[in-house]
Protein backbone atom coordinates (compact mmCIF):
# COMPACT_ATOMS: atom_id res chain seq x y z
CA UNK A 1 0.00 0.00 0.00
CA UNK A 2 1.13 3.24 -0.90
CA UNK A 3 2.45 5.42 1.81
CA UNK A 4 -0.25 9.20 1.77
CA UNK A 5 3.15 11.50 1.26
CA UNK A 6 4.81 8.47 -1.99
CA UNK A 7 5.25 10.66 -4.80
CA UNK A 8 5.48 8.47 -8.19
CA UNK A 9 8.15 10.16 -9.97
CA UNK A 10 8.70 9.75 -14.11
CA UNK A 11 10.71 6.78 -15.82
CA UNK A 12 11.95 9.53 -18.07
CA UNK A 13 12.57 13.00 -18.42
CA UNK A 14 14.31 15.59 -20.73
CA UNK A 15 16.99 18.00 -19.70
CA UNK A 16 14.97 21.57 -20.81
CA UNK A 17 16.82 22.52 -24.06
CA UNK A 18 16.65 26.22 -22.53
CA UNK A 19 18.65 25.53 -19.64
CA UNK A 20 21.60 27.68 -19.25
CA UNK A 21 24.73 26.89 -17.63
CA UNK A 22 24.33 23.16 -17.48
CA UNK A 23 27.42 21.62 -15.94
CA UNK A 24 27.32 18.23 -18.03
CA UNK A 25 26.23 20.06 -21.02
CA UNK A 26 22.81 17.73 -20.83
CA UNK A 27 20.08 20.19 -22.59
CA UNK A 28 17.43 18.46 -24.56
CA UNK A 29 18.80 14.95 -23.44
CA UNK A 30 16.95 12.16 -22.68
CA UNK A 31 17.78 10.94 -18.91
CA UNK A 32 16.60 8.96 -16.08
CA UNK A 33 16.24 10.13 -12.16
CA UNK A 34 18.33 8.28 -10.20
CA UNK A 35 18.11 9.85 -6.73
CA UNK A 36 15.43 12.87 -5.78
CA UNK A 37 14.91 14.77 -2.42
CA UNK A 38 11.87 16.59 -2.91
CA UNK A 39 11.64 19.01 -0.02
CA UNK A 40 14.99 20.43 -1.55
CA UNK A 41 14.41 20.13 -4.92
CA UNK A 42 16.92 18.00 -6.02
CA UNK A 43 17.50 15.93 -8.65
CA UNK A 44 20.00 13.85 -9.89
CA UNK A 45 19.97 12.74 -13.38
CA UNK A 46 21.44 9.57 -15.16
CA UNK A 47 21.75 9.92 -18.95
CA UNK A 48 22.69 6.80 -21.30
CA UNK A 49 26.29 8.23 -21.40
CA UNK A 50 26.53 7.25 -17.59
CA UNK A 51 26.97 10.62 -16.88
CA UNK A 52 24.79 12.16 -14.07
CA UNK A 53 23.68 15.65 -13.70
CA UNK A 54 22.11 17.67 -10.83
CA UNK A 55 18.95 19.96 -11.29
CA UNK A 56 16.06 21.25 -9.64
CA UNK A 57 12.71 20.27 -11.05
CA UNK A 58 11.98 23.54 -12.88
CA UNK A 59 14.94 22.07 -15.04
CA UNK A 60 13.91 19.11 -16.53
CA UNK A 61 10.74 18.08 -18.52
CA UNK A 62 8.06 15.38 -18.46
CA UNK A 63 5.32 14.39 -20.59
CA UNK A 64 1.15 15.80 -20.45
CA UNK A 65 -1.13 13.05 -19.89
CA UNK A 66 -2.18 11.55 -23.38
CA UNK A 67 -5.87 13.14 -23.09
CA UNK A 68 -3.51 16.71 -22.83
CA UNK A 69 -1.81 15.61 -25.91
CA UNK A 70 -5.07 14.77 -27.87
CA UNK A 71 -7.05 17.72 -26.42
CA UNK A 72 -3.95 19.89 -28.00
CA UNK A 73 -4.16 18.05 -31.44
CA UNK A 74 -7.93 18.77 -31.72
CA UNK A 75 -7.86 22.46 -30.80
CA UNK A 76 -5.33 23.14 -32.94
CA UNK A 77 -5.60 20.50 -35.72
CA UNK A 78 -5.90 23.37 -38.56
CA UNK A 79 -2.57 25.15 -37.92
CA UNK A 80 -0.26 22.47 -37.02
CA UNK A 81 2.10 20.78 -39.95
CA UNK A 82 1.68 17.36 -40.70
CA UNK A 83 4.37 16.29 -39.72
CA UNK A 84 4.00 17.58 -35.85
CA UNK A 85 0.42 16.46 -36.18
CA UNK A 86 1.60 12.76 -36.87
CA UNK A 87 4.09 12.84 -34.84
CA UNK A 88 1.54 14.30 -31.77
CA UNK A 89 -0.26 11.29 -32.55
CA UNK A 90 2.26 8.84 -32.27
CA UNK A 91 3.72 10.04 -29.10
CA UNK A 92 0.35 10.32 -27.47
CA UNK A 93 -0.31 6.41 -28.88
CA UNK A 94 3.05 5.78 -27.39
CA UNK A 95 2.33 7.03 -24.12
CA UNK A 96 -1.00 4.68 -24.08
CA UNK A 97 1.11 2.37 -24.15
CA UNK A 98 2.98 2.98 -20.97
CA UNK A 99 6.18 0.84 -21.40
CA UNK A 100 9.32 1.65 -20.83
CA UNK A 101 10.23 1.28 -24.45
CA UNK A 102 7.38 3.32 -25.56
CA UNK A 103 8.01 6.02 -23.44
CA UNK A 104 11.39 5.95 -24.81
CA UNK A 105 10.14 5.89 -28.44
CA UNK A 106 8.02 9.02 -27.57
CA UNK A 107 11.15 10.96 -26.05
CA UNK A 108 13.22 10.58 -28.90
CA UNK A 109 10.64 11.59 -30.86
CA UNK A 110 10.17 14.63 -28.91
CA UNK A 111 14.11 15.12 -29.10
CA UNK A 112 14.09 15.40 -32.67
CA UNK A 113 11.08 17.61 -33.20
CA UNK A 114 11.32 20.44 -30.83
CA UNK A 115 8.52 22.51 -32.27
CA UNK A 116 6.69 20.13 -30.46
CA UNK A 117 8.02 20.14 -27.07
CA UNK A 118 5.71 22.68 -25.32
CA UNK A 119 2.89 20.38 -26.51
CA UNK A 120 3.58 17.44 -24.88
CA UNK A 121 5.77 17.95 -22.20
CA UNK A 122 5.62 19.67 -18.52
CA UNK A 123 7.88 20.66 -16.08
CA UNK A 124 8.44 18.46 -13.44
CA UNK A 125 8.20 21.13 -11.20
CA UNK A 126 4.40 21.35 -12.25
CA UNK A 127 4.07 17.28 -12.30
CA UNK A 128 4.73 17.56 -8.68
CA UNK A 129 3.19 20.67 -7.60
CA UNK A 130 6.44 22.35 -6.68
CA UNK A 131 6.63 26.03 -6.10
CA UNK A 132 9.14 27.75 -7.88
CA UNK A 133 10.12 31.27 -8.49
CA UNK A 134 13.60 30.63 -9.05
CA UNK A 135 13.52 30.15 -12.45
CA UNK A 136 16.18 28.47 -15.24
CA UNK A 137 18.98 28.21 -13.94
CA UNK A 138 20.84 24.89 -12.56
Amino acid sequence: MKEPDEVQLPYLLMVHPDLKDDPVQKQGEIGFITAAILNTDEFYVGFDDHQVGFYGADALLTFKEPGDIYDFMHQHALSLSVDDFKDLKNIALLLDHGTQKHIRTAMELVKKNGSIYDAVTIGLDQFLGIDQARGLKR
